[in-house]
């Protein structure tokens, strides 16, 4: 369940997401949270990176990691933008963070021409037994908007 705090945090991926559209990134972002306190944000830098794992929620767990010394994120959660894919959901469950919270689907950005596997979240804690809290559609037409922005603005899928 999302809490006031929630959207705070999720604005925090949010304005990332724009900053990374702004710098001719996709439109994706992510925030690290644990104990009430912002650890990280991240765009996706896939296209600046050259780097197809550059994905919002991998660069943010990265930079989590190095700030907290360890690569061990219990107790955080991860607000994005988007619903993570499975690779970047492989990465939230491998940091054992506690908690994702997003806004669009896989869906949604399969619709906008992203190469999307759809397996949706939910699906994949199901098939490997976690037990990891999952916040889906918060913010979602904000999170949406953000797809329409980057279009506009001549962006393109990978």
């Amino acid at each position: 369940m999302a809490t006031s705090t929630d959207k705070v945090f999720m604005e925090g991926a949010l304005t990332i997401c724009r900053q990374g559209i702004e710098a001719g990134q996709t439109p994706f972002g992510a925030c690290i949270t644990r104990n009430g306190t912002i650890l990280t944000t991240a765009h996706n830098n896939v296209r600046n990176e050259t780097d197809i794992t550059a994905h919002a929620e991998v660069c943010a767990i990265r930079k989590a990691c190095r700030t907290v010394g360890d690569i061990d994120l219990s107790g955080a959660t991860i607000y994005s933008t988007t619903e993570p894919c499975p690779m970047c959901f492989a990465a939230i469950h491998w940091a054992r963070i506690a908690k994702i919270v997003y806004g669009a689907r896989i869906a949604d950005a399969a619709q906008y021409g992203f190469n999307e596997l759809l397996l949706a979240n939910r699906q994949l804690r199901e098939l490997a037994g976690l037990s990891i809290e999952i916040v889906p559609d918060f913010m979602r037409d904000k999170a949406l908007a953000l797809f329409e922005d980057w279009q506009t603005l001549g962006g393109k899928p990978y």
